[in-house]
């Protein structure tokens, strides 16, 4: 067991599979291959977050019943972190239009994401955080 378990996860708020395609090869297959192909990867999505919600509490309890101590990033690591990799997201986007516009809309998905967050799911969250049964 490793001695000390750092989080949170690596810039990994919660996982998510990408699945990418040739838009024009995509929009060439009959309806029914486009809809097997669609309902396929949001099934991979979903269960694999749902795997990922399950097996991740026993997971940590037995890290921790193990003798591994959790310790949370400084600030200071995540701040630097934020920035190396905001700037070399800078430095793709110059040479490279579609990483732009996918990193460009990301983050702006995320920005509108957080706000709701903030205010329901954040809100939620630490209520139940803070209520749950200690035991």
């Amino acid at each position: 067991m490793a001695k000390f378990y750092y989080y949170p996860g690596w810039w990994e708020g919660g996982p998510t599979i990408h699945a990418f395609a040739n838009l024009a090869k995509f929009e060439e297959l009959p309806k029914t291959y486009k809809a097997a192909l669609v309902a396929g990867a949001t099934y991979a999505n979903t269960i694999m977050q749902a795997r990922y919600d399950v097996q991740n509490p026993p997971a940590i309890k037995r890290l921790v019943a193990n003798g591994t101590q959790l310790r949370p990033y400084p600030t200071e690591v995540m701040e630097a972190c934020l920035k190396a990799t905001n700037q070399l997201w800078g430095e793709i986007s110059a040479k490279n239009a579609d990483f732009k516009k996918a990193i460009d809309t990301m983050q702006a998905f995320r920005n509108e994401e957080n706000l709701w967050w903030q205010v329901a799911e954040y809100t939620f969250d630490s209520f139940q955080i803070r209520t749950r049964p200690r035991g």
